[in-house]
Formats: C-alpha cells, sequence, structure tokens
C-alpha cells in the first residue's frame, strides 16, 4: 500500500525522521507495515459472466491481492483510515482491457456497475475508491493502452493511456526528445493520469502543464467513442481534450494522446538562493517570471520546509561555517532556500547565493519524498499535501492565513503538527503554493486529518486560491466543487449527464 517498490531502499534521513519523531513525542513502535489485509474477497458469478462476454480469462482478475491494489491511491486519508480499523471498500474486479474492448464493458455493465479508471494508482485524492451505491464496482486498469508512435519531422508523439512517465521519457530521449512533464509521481504516474487531473510536472515553467503540451485525444464513453482532428492548432469551437483534460474519469475513458515534444536542452544550469523570508523569496520570483524569465524549475520553500531540508547536513564544522556565513549576511533563524534549474546561466536578484550544490541534489533526489512519508507512516505520524494557485498580489496573505487556519486548528485539537510550504510553480502572474502538513494523534486519524483539510482549504478558498493546482479534485474536495465553479457547475453537470447518462464513470467525483 505504501509508496513505490518494496525491494526499494528507503532513500529519507534518518536525522529529519528522528527529529520528526522527537518532535511530537512518538516512541519507536511500528504502528502499521504499510500492508492492507482483507479476507473473504469472495468472486462474484453474475459479474464474472457479464465481462467474460468481452474479456478473455487472463484479462480479469478477481484476485484480493489485485482488488486491494486497485481500490487505493497513496493519500493519506486513505492510510489514516486504515491506521483507524476502518475497513475501506473494495472493488469486485480488475480488468485489463484493449482500446477496442472498451465499449463491451461499458455496454454490458450499464446500469449494474461502475467503472473507476486506474493508471499508476497514485492518486492523493481519493479519485479510486469505489461505492457500493453503484452497484458492482470495476476496475479499469489502463496499462494494455500502449500505443507509442513518433512522428519526429512533426515533434508529435501518439501515446496511449497506460504508459508510464518513464518509458515514454526513455523512448523520447533515444531521440533526443522529451515531454517534459515530470510530477513528483513520475517514475509511477501514467499519461492517462496526468491528463485526468491536468496535472504539471515539476519542469511546468517551461513546459508548460499537461493541458499545454495536448493536441488531442481519444476518448470513449457510454455515448460514443470521440477523436480529436489533430493539427497544431484550430479555431473551431473547442476540442475533445478540451472536455477530457481534467475530468478526472467522469466523462470517458482517455485511451490515448497526441502530445507536442521538444528537444532535450543542450546542458544544465543549477543554482541556489538563500532569501531572509518567504516573502522575499516570493518578490524575486514574481521580479523574474513577470520579466519574461521563465525558469525551467525555481523552487521556493518557507524557513520551516528551508530548516527541515538544511538538517540533513548533520552538525558537520562545514555546515556551522555555513550558517555563520548565512547569519553574517543577516538570514538567522529563518532563511528561504530557491532552487534553481535552466538551461542557460542563472542570476536571480535579492537572494544570496548558495551555488550549485544544493539544487544539483534536489534534482538528483526530486521523486524521493514520498519514501520519507512511508518512514513516517509507520510510526503512526500522517503527512498529507493540499495544492493550490494563487495570484501574486494575493500569494503572501493566502500563504499566511492558511499557515494561521493551520496552527488554530492544531492547538484546538491539542495535537502535535508542522506545516510547511514551497512555491512550486510560475506564471506571470502568480504561483502555485504547496503545502505539506504533519501531525500525529493515537486515535481517530481520519477525522483529525479531515480537521485540517478543511481548515486549510477553507483558508485558501477565502483567500482567492485555486481549489487545486495539479492534483485535481477526486472525492476529497467534490463537496467543494459546486460552489467553486459556481453557475458553470450545471454545465458540467450537463456534460456529464450527455456522455455518461448512467453515471459509471467514477461516479463520486461530479455528484
Amino acid at each position: 500500500m505504501i509508496w513505490g517498490r518494496e525491494d526499494r531502499e528507503s532513500a529519507s534521513d534518518k536525522i529529519i525522521l528522528d527529529y520528526i519523531k522527537n518532535r511530537f513525542g512518538v516512541g519507536n513502535a511500528i504502528e502499521w507495515d504499510g500492508i492492507y489485509r482483507r479476507k473473504n474477497l469472495e468472486e462474484n458469478s453474475e459479474l464474472l459472466s457479464l465481462i467474460s462476454q468481452c474479456l478473455p480469462p487472463d484479462r480479469i482478475s478477481f484476485r484480493s491481492e489485485d482488488r486491494i491494489l486497485h481500490s487505493m491511491g497513496k493519500s493519506a486519508m486513505e492510510y489514516a483510515s486504515i491506521m483507524d480499523g476502518v475497513d475501506v471498500p473494495i472493488v469486485d474486479a480488475v480488468v485489463y482491457p484493449k482500446e477496442d474492448e472498451i465499449e463491451c464493458i461499458m455496454n454490458k455493465l450499464r446500469g449494474k456497475g461502475m467503472i473507476i479508471s486506474y493508471g499508476g494508482g497514485t492518486s492523493v485524492t481519493g479519485g479510486l475508491k469505489p461505492n457500493s451505491q453503484h452497484g458492482y464496482a470495476v476496475s479499469l486498469d489502463t496499462r494494455n493502452l500502449n500505443v507509442f508512435n513518433l512522428d519526429e519531422r512533426s515533434m508529435v508523439l501518439e501515446a496511449g493511456s497506460g504508459l508510464l512517465g518513464p518509458d515514454i521519457e526513455r523512448r523520447l530521449n533515444e531521440h533526443g526528445l522529451t515531454l517534459g512533464n515530470f510530477p513528483e509521481s513520475f517514475q509511477f504516474s501514467t499519461l492517462g493520469g496526468w491528463i485526468a487531473t491536468n496535472a504539471a510536472g515539476q519542469e511546468s515553467n517551461r513546459y508548460g502543464k499537461i493541458r499545454d503540451m495536448v493536441l488531442g485525444i481519444k476518448m470513449i464513453s457510454p455515448r460514443g467513442t470521440f477523436t480529436d482532428h489533430v493539427v497544431p492548432a484550430e479555431s473551431a469551437f473547442f476540442r475533445v481534450a478540451d472536455i477530457g483534460i481534467g475530468s478526472e474519469g467522469a466523462f470517458g475513458i482517455i485511451t490515448r494522446a497526441w502530445l507536442k515534444v521538444r528537444r532535450v536542452p543542450d546542458r544544465y544550469y543549477y543554482k541556489a538562493y538563500m532569501f531572509r523570508n518567504f516573502s522575499d523569496g516570493l518578490e524575486a520570483l514574481r521580479n523574474e517570471f513577470a520579466s519574461g524569465r521563465s525558469r525551467i524549475v525555481a523552487r521556493l520553500s518557507d524557513d520551516q520546509e528551508t530548516s527541515l531540508s538544511l538538517l540533513a547536513a548533520g552538525d558537520s564544522a562545514a555546515y556551522r561555517l555555513f550558517r555563520s556565513y548565512l547569519r553574517y549576511r543577516g538570514v538567522h533563524d529563518g532563511g528561504s532556500i530557491l532552487i534553481v534549474m535552466d538551461d542557460g546561466k542563472i542570476d536571480i536578484k535579492g537572494g544570496i547565493g548558495l551555488g550549485s550544490a544544493p539544487a544539483r541534489m534536489w534534482a538528483r533526489t526530486r521523486f524521493d519524498r514520498p519514501y520519507l512519508y512511508n518512514e513516517l507512516i509507520r510510526y503512526g505520524i500522517i503527512a498529507d499535501t493540499i495544492e493550490t494557485s494563487v495570484l501574486w498580489s494575493k500569494a503572501h496573505d493566502l500563504y499566511a492565513a492558511v499557515v494561521s487556519a493551520f496552527k488554530n486548528e492544531s492547538d484546538r485539537m491539542k495535537i502535535p503538527s508542522i506545516i510547511m510550504c514551497h512555491a512550486s510553480h510560475e506564471y506571470v502572474s502568480g504561483t502555485a503554493l504547496y503545502f505539506t502538513f504533519l501531525f500525529y494523534s493515537r486515535k481517530n486519524k481520519a477525522d483529525t486529518l479531515r480537521s485540517l483539510r478543511s481548515a486549510i482549504m477553507n483558508a485558501i478558498l477565502a483567500s482567492g486560491g485555486s481549489i487545486s493546482h495539479h492534483h485535481g479534485i477526486g472525492q476529497y474536495l467534490s463537496d467543494l466543487l459546486p460552489a467553486y465553479k459556481g453557475s458553470a457547475f450545471e454545465l458540467i453537470s450537463q456534460l456529464k449527464h450527455f456522455l455518461d447518462p448512467d453515471n459509471m464513470l467514477n461516479p463520486e467525483i461530479i455528484k
């Protein structure tokens, strides 16, 4: 259930882990081994009979292990519920169709069940949870949707939605090309998942969100199959991609996409800066991006996240000298570190230059952070993330409001907690703020987490932030969607009803 591969040795830093455990007063007792076990998951003969009319036996699974795996993502809420002793809902079957078999599955399950699309299983929004109120729950695994056709002359890739990030990049890199989408889940997430959530990778400052890369998609819905006319640009109402991107599987199964690809930069440059506080760093970023200098990566951590990052350096003589230098330059207990990666020379105004080493270290370990969460969860410490985007003029106030709301709620519940933030994606008009928070409670972990998430989301929406920037809505934010979208929610609902009149596709996303 926990993140990554079981045979992978954790890359988490023991110093950080011990610091958090000591701060929270947590001992060395393991509260959960990261494995969810369920007995008596029976095979339903009627469901098997229905699906067998569409698929051969080797692409239908009723195995308990497969069904459990496909019923949960990697969200803190799911982990917290399991640790509370709650039996989470499990899908009734897992199917592995090819593209031309999906329509048959939809027809057989019409009025009898729900279909939840499954890519890499990295959802942190509850998007994979089944609901027995919708009849049979079937997980549709997209791994067999794996077409890969490269038109190098046009710099266009046709790719199946079930392809994993590393597979796409490896095959493109053989031609000196890149898609440029590197979310933190990159090693385990799929193209279909990226499109369904309108994901943004760590290099989105240069390459954009997945929406900016997609030229067209093919989407199969209960109403029929829809495919875009693939051209560089057009002026003819909207594309199927405009409907499918960000729809989280609620309108149809995205089976393939056509995407723009780019040349891999000849060289990368790395540099790190320290700012006296988070606000100064945000202002430096605003000046950079408002001036049109879109660095490939510009990641600014607040003082809490910076402090935890620096803990890994230990108490060496070199580190003490480094801290003395920062104090000499006016950075005392606080300080916000900025990591920059670009394909040209880097010169950010207003910060204290730290050389390239911190940025190179970040680049080497940038997909490892979830492995630290694995270690925390073993000791009962819950770590979760919420992200948003906000205009530059509101960024500082939103950050302060979220931190204050979180601390007030933690104090009210009398639990030890930490909240930290980094600016992860920048625009001419604003930035994305990515909040990570941790807490420990001996009981009622899920209810505690709901209270903390609610406090954060209320502060975000009251301060003018977006409901999400790149994680999507899932089930944890779906109740907020109608108010957030206002009258536009009726359009979304009508589109859902047209494409999926029986509400069989990921039915809990649009309520």
